[in-house]
């Protein structure tokens, strides 16, 4: 069949994957947040300081080996081999530097110090698992990983829940906590291997001219990523310095739920790397290809955004607790919500217009995007957090995903001219009306419950009637 049809099936079935592993992952909210905003602030600083080294770690080799295996699918052992060899490398050196680095944070209470040691072994293990599920990806057959992450999501979930259940068992529950990651990663990195394991056989490959020249091609996207993990989470890094940790609690349930909302985007656009780079000596071929990610894109981003709005305070209450909900003098993480959910619609088009610069060997003006982005992010939230608080990091999120969307469409309108169906785009338009009202103007709009479901049987239901012309033609399949 199409091609395309297997990149929206590939997305669908990380989505449908994600569903789940999102699911474990507000277990785990509901659980940590019982503890209270300060425990939970701990608890998420010591995952979130690890997210720029766990891209340092990366150095843009992910993408790039899914390319090169995708172009040379008939040199995908030795890439695979040399790829795994030095991001290992990279995962030493740099989980010894993300814990020393932490032991010099002075607002930093202790507890948060050591634990950022234990969660360093959840990245390391992360990020190897995430090594070996390129060659999954090139293959489009990233369902495996998927599952394996939910396996392991989920045995993190019953972890987690069985230590709240037993803390006089456990000299540290904060500790205890901690320690279910790294073992629920562990189980997650061995499925992985044993599906790629399947695919290639793995070993270590060192050809040193050869690390040269992937380095040369990766470290402008590496530094872009670093730059984008940056930009997208400097503010909780300057809220758990400026504020507090009861501060990035109340910030990071949001952060934690728009992230869930995200990661469609990233899959999609992982997705669809694969078909864009072997389509790049076809320029037809890649415009429809990309018209088609945008239109799917679209599908998903706008209902998001319209039931979030509309549902906030039920969403936030469901996965914590009334101390993280607005009141009067009190911003709290519902209004938060509200406000980073718009990001979506940006965020979604980021990822497909960051893929496609990466298949069109762009990384440098990456590079430079999130450069711009990560000076305004940061320049906005030291200006004014300590005077509005965390309303201002995430009207900072807003504005940072605004310009780099406009600076990545320009680029990508630049080198491609898509096309659009205006009859694709009135019925996407149509079933958006259908579900605001919905969920706006019937008494659904207190039930949160009914109205995702019923709201989603009717919005997909009503995309489902048009489903031929949102597939390629003949004269489209590749």
């Amino acid at each position: 069949m199409a091609s395309r049809i297997k990149v929206l099936s590939n997305a669908l079935a990380q989505f449908i994957g994600k569903i789940l592993t999102v699911a474990a992952s507000l277990v785990i909210v509901k659980i940590t947040t019982g503890f209270g905003a300060e425990f939970y602030g701990n608890y998420l600083t010591a995952y979130e300081f690890l997210a720029f080294f766990g891209i340092l770690a990366d150095a843009g080799l992910f993408a790039i080996g899914v390319r090169e295996m995708s172009k040379r699918p008939e040199k995908t052992e030795f890439v695979l081999s040399n790829i795994f060899s030095m991001r290992l490398l990279l995962i030493i050196g740099v989980t010894l530097l993300a814990g020393i680095s932490a032991q010099f944070i002075p607002n930093y209470p202790e507890i948060v110090k050591t634990g950022i040691w234990i969660t360093a072994l959840s990245m390391a293990l992360t990020i190897i698992a995430g090594t070996l599920s390129s060659v999954l990806q090139a293959r489009m057959k990233i369902q495996y990983f998927s599952g394996s992450l939910v396996l392991g999501k989920i045995l993190l979930a019953v972890l987690i829940f069985f230590i709240s259940q037993n803390i006089t068992l456990f000299p540290n529950v904060f500790f205890a906590m901690l320690w279910a990651g790294v073992l629920s990663n562990f189980i997650f990195c061995l499925l992985v291997l044993f599906f790629a394991t399947r695919e290639v056989p793995l070993r270590l490959g060192f050809d040193l001219s050869w690390w040269r020249e992937i380095f040369r091609v990766s470290l402008p996207y590496g530094m872009a990523l670093i730059l984008q993990t940056l930009y997208l989470r400097i503010d909780i890094l300057l809220i758990s310095i400026i504020l507090g940790a009861s501060a990035v609690g109340i910030y990071g349930v949001s952060t934690r739920i728009l992230e869930s909302f995200l990661i469609l985007g990233v899959f999609f656009g992982q997705a669809i790397l694969p078909r864009l780079s072997a389509e790049e000596g076809n320029q037809k071929k890649a415009e429809k290809t990309l018209s088609w990610g945008i239109e799917m894109l679209l599908i998903f981003s706008l209902p998001i955004i319209l039931g979030t709005i509309v549902f906030a305070p039920e969403i936030i209450q469901l996965i914590s607790s009334e101390e993280f909900l607005s009141r009067p003098g009190f911003f709290g993480s519902d209004k938060v919500l509200i406000f980073l959910v718009i990001t979506v619609f940006f965020a979604y088009f980021n990822q497909l217009f960051t893929f496609t610069l990466v298949a069109k060997n762009r990384q440098k003006y990456l590079l430079f995007v999130n450069g711009i982005a990560l000076l305004l992010n940061t320049g906005l939230n030291i200006t004014f957090l300590t005077q509005f608080g965390i309303i201002a990091a995430a009207l900072s999120t807003i504005a940072c995903e605004m310009i780099v969307f406009f600076l990545l469409m320009r680029a990508i309108f630049s080198s491609y001219r898509p096309t659009f169906s205006g009859k694709n785009l009135g019925v996407i338009a149509l079933a958006n009306v259908l579900l605001f009202c919905l969920i706006y103007l019937t008494p659904l709009k207190g039930n949160l419950i009914l109205a995702a479901a019923l709201g989603g049987l009717i919005y997909f239901g009503f995309l489902m009637v048009f489903r031929k012309q949102f597939l390629p033609q003949e004269s489209e399949i590749l």
